[in-house]
Protein backbone atom coordinates (compact mmCIF):
# COMPACT_ATOMS: atom_id res chain seq x y z
CA UNK A 1 0.00 0.00 0.00
CA UNK A 2 2.70 2.62 0.76
CA UNK A 3 4.31 2.41 -2.73
CA UNK A 4 0.97 2.83 -4.48
CA UNK A 5 -0.04 5.70 -2.40
CA UNK A 6 3.91 6.68 -2.51
CA UNK A 7 3.27 6.56 -6.37
CA UNK A 8 0.58 9.15 -6.52
CA UNK A 9 2.40 11.34 -4.37
CA UNK A 10 5.26 11.53 -6.47
CA UNK A 11 2.91 11.75 -9.76
CA UNK A 12 1.54 15.02 -7.87
CA UNK A 13 4.66 16.64 -7.47
CA UNK A 14 6.06 16.02 -11.42
CA UNK A 15 2.57 17.36 -12.79
CA UNK A 16 3.45 20.72 -10.68
CA UNK A 17 7.04 20.94 -11.48
CA UNK A 18 7.04 19.43 -15.17
CA UNK A 19 5.83 22.48 -17.69
CA UNK A 20 7.58 21.20 -20.79
CA UNK A 21 5.39 19.30 -23.58
CA UNK A 22 8.03 16.61 -23.75
CA UNK A 23 7.85 16.24 -20.12
CA UNK A 24 4.20 16.85 -19.70
CA UNK A 25 3.57 13.44 -22.40
CA UNK A 26 6.36 11.53 -20.25
CA UNK A 27 3.90 12.17 -17.35
CA UNK A 28 0.95 11.96 -18.25
CA UNK A 29 2.13 7.97 -19.78
CA UNK A 30 3.76 7.36 -16.35
CA UNK A 31 0.06 8.70 -14.46
CA UNK A 32 -1.88 6.18 -16.63
CA UNK A 33 0.52 3.71 -16.71
CA UNK A 34 0.28 3.47 -13.18
CA UNK A 35 -3.15 3.55 -12.77
CA UNK A 36 -3.25 0.50 -15.02
CA UNK A 37 -0.62 -1.21 -13.56
CA UNK A 38 -2.07 -0.55 -10.06
CA UNK A 39 -5.50 -2.14 -11.32
CA UNK A 40 -3.55 -5.10 -12.87
CA UNK A 41 -1.52 -6.27 -9.75
CA UNK A 42 -5.22 -5.80 -7.56
CA UNK A 43 -6.79 -7.61 -10.59
CA UNK A 44 -3.73 -10.43 -9.65
CA UNK A 45 -4.95 -10.31 -5.90
CA UNK A 46 -7.23 -14.05 -5.45
CA UNK A 47 -10.19 -13.43 -2.45
CA UNK A 48 -9.32 -15.60 0.78
CA UNK A 49 -12.96 -16.73 0.35
CA UNK A 50 -16.04 -16.72 -2.30
CA UNK A 51 -18.17 -13.98 -1.28
CA UNK A 52 -21.41 -12.93 -2.36
CA UNK A 53 -22.18 -13.39 -5.82
CA UNK A 54 -24.32 -11.41 -8.60
CA UNK A 55 -27.76 -12.50 -8.05
CA UNK A 56 -29.24 -15.83 -6.70
CA UNK A 57 -29.66 -16.41 -3.17
CA UNK A 58 -27.45 -16.57 -0.62
CA UNK A 59 -27.52 -20.75 -0.05
CA UNK A 60 -26.85 -21.30 -4.12
CA UNK A 61 -23.90 -18.33 -3.89
CA UNK A 62 -22.11 -20.70 -1.29
CA UNK A 63 -22.76 -23.81 -3.66
CA UNK A 64 -20.07 -22.98 -6.22
CA UNK A 65 -17.70 -20.79 -7.84
CA UNK A 66 -18.74 -17.33 -8.61
CA UNK A 67 -21.12 -16.70 -11.94
CA UNK A 68 -19.45 -14.53 -14.93
CA UNK A 69 -21.56 -11.28 -15.51
CA UNK A 70 -22.04 -10.85 -19.84
CA UNK A 71 -21.76 -7.66 -21.07
CA UNK A 72 -25.50 -7.93 -22.05
CA UNK A 73 -26.12 -8.38 -18.44
CA UNK A 74 -23.86 -5.53 -17.65
CA UNK A 75 -26.15 -3.78 -19.70
CA UNK A 76 -29.60 -4.39 -18.47
CA UNK A 77 -28.04 -3.98 -14.78
CA UNK A 78 -27.28 -0.51 -15.68
CA UNK A 79 -30.90 -0.03 -16.75
CA UNK A 80 -32.33 -1.72 -13.46
CA UNK A 81 -30.30 0.04 -11.48
CA UNK A 82 -31.94 3.41 -12.40
CA UNK A 83 -34.97 2.81 -10.16
CA UNK A 84 -33.09 2.12 -6.78
CA UNK A 85 -31.21 5.42 -7.52
CA UNK A 86 -33.57 7.84 -7.95
CA UNK A 87 -36.32 6.39 -5.38
CA UNK A 88 -33.41 6.28 -3.08
CA UNK A 89 -34.46 9.89 -1.31
CA UNK A 90 -37.61 8.99 -0.87
CA UNK A 91 -36.25 6.11 1.08
CA UNK A 92 -34.17 8.26 3.17
CA UNK A 93 -37.19 10.30 3.83
CA UNK A 94 -38.90 7.49 5.24
CA UNK A 95 -36.23 6.30 7.43
CA UNK A 96 -33.58 3.96 5.65
CA UNK A 97 -30.00 5.44 5.42
CA UNK A 98 -31.19 8.71 6.63
CA UNK A 99 -27.94 8.83 8.93
CA UNK A 100 -25.31 8.80 6.13
CA UNK A 101 -27.83 11.20 3.66
CA UNK A 102 -27.99 13.69 6.63
CA UNK A 103 -24.38 13.62 7.47
CA UNK A 104 -23.57 14.21 3.26
CA UNK A 105 -26.15 16.87 3.13
CA UNK A 106 -24.56 18.73 6.56
CA UNK A 107 -21.61 18.37 4.98
CA UNK A 108 -22.13 19.33 1.44
CA UNK A 109 -24.49 22.68 2.95
CA UNK A 110 -21.25 23.74 4.63
CA UNK A 111 -18.66 22.91 1.81
CA UNK A 112 -21.13 25.01 -0.33
CA UNK A 113 -20.97 28.06 2.28
CA UNK A 114 -17.16 27.61 2.40
CA UNK A 115 -16.89 27.62 -1.25
CA UNK A 116 -16.11 31.39 -1.58
CA UNK A 117 -13.21 31.73 0.99
CA UNK A 118 -11.19 27.96 -0.31
CA UNK A 119 -11.74 28.75 -3.88
CA UNK A 120 -9.97 31.97 -4.65
CA UNK A 121 -6.77 30.31 -3.55
CA UNK A 122 -7.19 28.33 -6.55
CA UNK A 123 -8.41 31.45 -8.54
CA UNK A 124 -5.05 32.11 -8.75
CA UNK A 125 -3.70 31.89 -12.55
CA UNK A 126 -0.01 32.29 -11.78
CA UNK A 127 -0.22 29.52 -9.11
CA UNK A 128 -2.42 27.03 -11.36
CA UNK A 129 -2.25 28.54 -14.42
CA UNK A 130 -0.43 25.33 -16.50
CA UNK A 131 -3.40 22.91 -14.52
CA UNK A 132 -5.56 23.04 -17.57
CA UNK A 133 -2.93 21.58 -20.31
CA UNK A 134 -0.96 19.60 -17.71
CA UNK A 135 -0.48 16.42 -17.19
CA UNK A 136 -3.93 15.87 -14.82
CA UNK A 137 -5.91 17.72 -16.79
CA UNK A 138 -9.51 16.18 -17.10
CA UNK A 139 -9.20 14.32 -20.38
CA UNK A 140 -6.58 12.59 -18.56
CA UNK A 141 -7.93 11.83 -15.54
CA UNK A 142 -11.38 10.68 -16.92
CA UNK A 143 -9.13 8.23 -19.32
CA UNK A 144 -7.59 6.95 -16.38
CA UNK A 145 -11.28 6.29 -14.39
CA UNK A 146 -12.50 4.81 -17.36
CA UNK A 147 -9.54 2.44 -17.90
CA UNK A 148 -9.59 1.03 -14.80
CA UNK A 149 -12.65 -1.30 -15.24
CA UNK A 150 -11.53 -2.21 -18.43
CA UNK A 151 -8.32 -3.19 -17.28
CA UNK A 152 -9.82 -5.70 -14.72
CA UNK A 153 -11.96 -7.31 -16.96
CA UNK A 154 -8.69 -7.92 -19.51
CA UNK A 155 -6.98 -9.50 -16.91
CA UNK A 156 -9.66 -11.38 -15.40
CA UNK A 157 -10.31 -12.53 -19.55
CA UNK A 158 -6.15 -13.46 -19.66
CA UNK A 159 -6.16 -15.40 -16.18
CA UNK A 160 -9.80 -16.85 -16.67
CA UNK A 161 -10.83 -15.08 -13.60
CA UNK A 162 -14.86 -14.42 -13.40
CA UNK A 163 -13.89 -12.74 -10.44
CA UNK A 164 -11.09 -10.29 -11.52
CA UNK A 165 -13.71 -9.96 -14.55
CA UNK A 166 -16.95 -9.28 -12.91
CA UNK A 167 -15.06 -6.71 -10.98
CA UNK A 168 -14.45 -4.62 -13.68
CA UNK A 169 -18.14 -5.03 -15.05
CA UNK A 170 -19.73 -3.95 -11.67
CA UNK A 171 -17.10 -0.87 -11.63
CA UNK A 172 -18.31 -0.05 -15.30
CA UNK A 173 -22.29 -0.20 -14.15
CA UNK A 174 -20.83 1.67 -10.97
CA UNK A 175 -19.34 4.39 -12.84
CA UNK A 176 -22.14 4.51 -15.44
CA UNK A 177 -24.81 4.81 -12.58
CA UNK A 178 -23.00 7.98 -11.49
CA UNK A 179 -22.50 9.35 -14.61
CA UNK A 180 -26.15 9.31 -15.52
CA UNK A 181 -26.66 10.76 -12.11
CA UNK A 182 -24.37 14.25 -12.74
CA UNK A 183 -25.71 14.45 -15.87
CA UNK A 184 -29.38 15.15 -14.63
CA UNK A 185 -28.26 17.44 -11.24
CA UNK A 186 -25.82 19.24 -13.39
CA UNK A 187 -29.03 20.15 -16.00
CA UNK A 188 -30.96 20.84 -13.35
CA UNK A 189 -28.45 23.28 -11.47
CA UNK A 190 -25.99 24.53 -13.83
CA UNK A 191 -23.45 25.74 -11.15
CA UNK A 192 -20.87 27.88 -12.85
CA UNK A 193 -17.44 26.34 -12.87
CA UNK A 194 -14.28 28.08 -11.11
CA UNK A 195 -12.84 29.02 -14.39
CA UNK A 196 -16.20 30.76 -15.58
CA UNK A 197 -15.71 33.11 -12.54
CA UNK A 198 -13.41 35.99 -13.45
CA UNK A 199 -11.08 36.71 -11.06
CA UNK A 200 -13.22 39.87 -9.26
CA UNK A 201 -16.14 38.05 -9.58
CA UNK A 202 -18.86 37.01 -7.51
CA UNK A 203 -18.14 33.16 -6.30
CA UNK A 204 -21.37 33.14 -4.36
CA UNK A 205 -23.80 33.66 -7.32
CA UNK A 206 -22.93 30.68 -9.19
CA UNK A 207 -25.85 28.43 -9.44
CA UNK A 208 -28.36 28.15 -12.40
CA UNK A 209 -25.97 30.42 -14.44
CA UNK A 210 -24.16 28.13 -16.70
CA UNK A 211 -25.00 28.79 -20.48
CA UNK A 212 -22.82 25.28 -21.49
CA UNK A 213 -23.91 22.47 -23.97
CA UNK A 214 -25.53 19.45 -23.86
CA UNK A 215 -22.83 17.65 -22.42
CA UNK A 216 -21.42 19.73 -20.21
CA UNK A 217 -24.19 21.05 -17.88
CA UNK A 218 -21.99 22.84 -15.32
CA UNK A 219 -19.68 22.52 -11.91
CA UNK A 220 -22.36 20.25 -9.46
CA UNK A 221 -21.12 17.58 -8.97
CA UNK A 222 -18.04 16.61 -9.94
CA UNK A 223 -18.18 13.79 -12.77
CA UNK A 224 -14.78 12.87 -11.99
CA UNK A 225 -15.06 12.15 -8.23
CA UNK A 226 -18.36 10.24 -9.00
CA UNK A 227 -16.56 8.11 -11.37
CA UNK A 228 -13.83 7.41 -9.34
CA UNK A 229 -15.43 6.53 -6.19
CA UNK A 230 -17.81 4.43 -7.72
CA UNK A 231 -15.14 2.50 -9.04
CA UNK A 232 -12.77 2.45 -6.08
CA UNK A 233 -15.81 1.65 -3.99
CA UNK A 234 -16.29 -1.54 -6.35
CA UNK A 235 -12.76 -2.85 -5.98
CA UNK A 236 -11.97 -1.97 -2.26
CA UNK A 237 -15.25 -3.92 -1.58
CA UNK A 238 -14.49 -6.96 -4.10
CA UNK A 239 -11.18 -7.08 -2.72
CA UNK A 240 -11.58 -6.39 0.86
CA UNK A 241 -9.50 -9.53 2.34
CA UNK A 242 -6.65 -7.76 1.42
CA UNK A 243 -6.18 -4.59 3.51
CA UNK A 244 -3.86 -1.90 1.49
CA UNK A 245 -6.23 -2.46 -1.33
CA UNK A 246 -9.13 -0.68 -0.13
CA UNK A 247 -6.62 2.39 1.04
CA UNK A 248 -5.09 2.34 -2.42
CA UNK A 249 -8.36 2.49 -3.79
CA UNK A 250 -9.63 5.09 -2.32
CA UNK A 251 -6.45 6.71 -2.02
CA UNK A 252 -6.69 7.24 -5.48
CA UNK A 253 -10.17 7.79 -5.95
CA UNK A 254 -9.23 10.92 -4.08
CA UNK A 255 -6.20 12.21 -5.56
CA UNK A 256 -7.95 11.90 -8.93
CA UNK A 257 -11.06 13.96 -7.62
CA UNK A 258 -8.88 16.55 -6.17
CA UNK A 259 -6.64 17.09 -9.13
CA UNK A 260 -10.38 19.00 -10.26
CA UNK A 261 -9.52 21.80 -7.70
CA UNK A 262 -6.52 23.23 -9.62
CA UNK A 263 -7.65 22.65 -12.51
CA UNK A 264 -10.43 25.21 -11.55
CA UNK A 265 -13.58 22.87 -12.78
CA UNK A 266 -15.36 22.27 -9.32
CA UNK A 267 -15.52 23.47 -6.39
CA UNK A 268 -15.08 21.02 -2.95
CA UNK A 269 -18.40 20.78 -2.36
CA UNK A 270 -18.72 19.46 -5.94
CA UNK A 271 -16.29 17.13 -5.59
CA UNK A 272 -17.75 16.22 -1.91
CA UNK A 273 -21.00 15.44 -3.76
CA UNK A 274 -19.62 13.53 -6.73
CA UNK A 275 -17.48 11.28 -4.32
CA UNK A 276 -21.10 10.66 -2.58
CA UNK A 277 -22.71 9.68 -4.87
CA UNK A 278 -20.20 7.04 -6.87
CA UNK A 279 -19.99 5.66 -3.36
CA UNK A 280 -23.54 5.33 -2.74
CA UNK A 281 -24.22 3.96 -6.19
CA UNK A 282 -21.79 1.15 -6.01
CA UNK A 283 -22.00 0.82 -2.34
CA UNK A 284 -26.18 0.69 -2.00
CA UNK A 285 -27.18 -0.61 -5.47
CA UNK A 286 -24.40 -2.32 -7.48
CA UNK A 287 -23.05 -4.48 -5.27
CA UNK A 288 -26.46 -4.31 -2.49
CA UNK A 289 -28.63 -6.09 -5.19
Amino acid sequence: MRWILGGAAKMAIRAVACYGKEAMAHTIGGVLAWVLCSAAIVAQQQPNSTGPQPGGSPAVQAAGPETAISLVQLGKNVLHDQKPIWTFPARAVRGKHWKPVLAVALGAAGLVALDPYTEPYFHNPSRFGAYKTGPLRGRNTTLAETLTPVAFYVAGLAKHSPHSRNTGLLAAEGLAGAQIVCFVMKQAVGRLTPSDVPPDGNLRNTWFQYKGGFTNGGSFPSGHSASAFAVATVIAARYREHRWIPWAAYGTAAFLSLTRLPDQAHFPSDIFIGAAIGYSISHFVVLGR
